[in-house]
């Protein structure tokens, strides 16, 4: 028996809500609806009764999450009791994070760093235990973006240390503002700094899941990264992470949250709606929320699915603060501090900003009421007009 089939045998008995093919990532996701607790154990054993071996697992707040294997494939579930509702996501084996926290002696102190940018866009910089990095994202292409972001690395890695190490680099989705400057800054500087580990989980934009001609094009974004990583980074693990995956590092643990296969099959008009969300928890316990560009409705699925769990010490605010973000999400999470991936004219503007030439005047945040209650809760904002680092031992500011 195949393996396709083998999944279809023993999801057999549940009531099947349709398919999506990512060639892309050589997975294929199905979806599930009326899915009781019941029939979930029931699928769970079935699978294990065919010879797969559970990797991992993980339940948050009764939300069930697992990744089984064979030596040639791997399975993911996805099951969200409140809803009834459970993705099954398959295909290929590829790499899966160690199940174990690095040791770290001696360690230095954690931070989260929003990078100044010259545009918009999402930089984010965490210094782990170690000395080393895990990015976020990285912004547009900008010559003064990416020089920034190699001195800072420069500075900041440890002496013993011979180039910066940056532990992961994650991209949450192929926006050109997400991704255009970590392309650039890898052709130019990677012989500058070593990349153990690079992840994102993109659909296939070649399919027709974006319903939007203009949004489409982003299918360049995606198929020049993997030839970016081939060409000059053949060596460097490769991550897909799926909803409730774990990975660990060095006095900080990220758990994703959301990604584009709990999303689908509603419509998706933007590239955004296929953005990740991540949070990470660090050693001395404080929480960094980092929803990207996640969109509306991945927001409030969360804020169903998940409820109080979301709680974190502090935010970076759902697309840059303007359109896609959610009240009911802001309310669970409930921050204390606010990154805001936006200017700082944008983000104090009361008015919609003037262009020249331009008809319509630019978006400001104060235009959308999840940003106003933002604004209206949290004690401490940050945009990035400069770069701020925020230590996760107490929350305060590093100058």
């Amino acid at each position: 028996m195949e393996f396709k089939e083998l999944i279809r045998f023993c999801s057999s008995r549940l009531h099947f809500g349709g398919s999506y093919q990512n060639d892309k990532n050589r997975q294929e996701v199905l979806r599930y609806i009326d899915v009781t607790e019941a029939a979930y154990e029931s699928f769970f054993s079935a699978l294990l009764a065919t010879g797969l071996t559970l990797y991992s697992e993980n339940c948050i707040v009764g939300n069930r999450f697992a990744t089984l294997i064979t030596t040639e494939h791997e399975v993911h579930l996805c099951f969200y009791p409140t809803v009834g509702e459970m993705r099954v996501i398959y295909g290929a084996r590829g790499y899966l994070p160690s199940l174990e926290a690095p040791r770290v002696e001696n360690g230095c102190s954690v931070t989260v760093t929003q990078m100044a940018l010259v545009g918009e866009g999402q930089s984010n910089v965490i210094m782990l235990a170690d000395g080393s990095f895990l990015i976020i994202d990285g912004g547009k292409k900008d010559d003064t973006d990416r020089d920034a972001l190699l001195d800072f690395l420069l500075a900041h890695k440890p002496t013993h240390h011979e180039k910066p190490r940056i532990a992961a680099w994650l991209i949450s989705h192929a926006h050109n503002d997400h991704i255009h400057l970590c392309q650039e800054f890898l052709l130019d500087y990677g012989e500058q700094v070593e990349l153990l580990l690079f992840g994102y989980n993109f659909p296939d934009f070649e399919t027709d899941i974006i319903q939007s001609e203009t949004e489409k094009r982003q299918v360049l974004w995606q198929a020049r990264m993997k030839e970016i990583l081939d060409a000059h980074f053949p060596d460097t693990v490769r991550w897909t992470m799926h909803t409730g995956q774990k990975l660990l590092l060095p006095g900080c643990e990220a758990e994703f949250l959301t990604t584009w296969e709990d999303y689908w099959p509603q419509t998706m008009k933007t590239v955004n709606q296929t953005s990740f969300c991540m949070r990470l928890r660090f050693a001395e316990g404080k929480t960094l929320m980092l929803p990207c560009d996640a969109w509306t409705g991945m927001g409030d699925h969360m804020a169903t699915v998940f409820g109080s769990y979301l709680k974190s010490d502090v935010l970076q605010a759902t697309h840059h603060g303007l359109a896609g973000g959610s009240i009911p999400f802001y309310e669970h999470v409930a921050p204390e501090v606010v990154l805001w991936s936006t200017p700082k004219e944008r983000f104090e503007a009361t008015e919609p900003i003037p262009i020249p030439g331009r008809e319509k005047p630019m978006a400001i945040i104060r235009q959308f009421a999840p940003s106003r209650w933002l604004i209206e809760h949290a004690a401490r904002h940050y945009t990035h007009a400069y770069t701020v680092t925020i230590d996760m031992k107490d929350l305060t500011e590093i100058t």
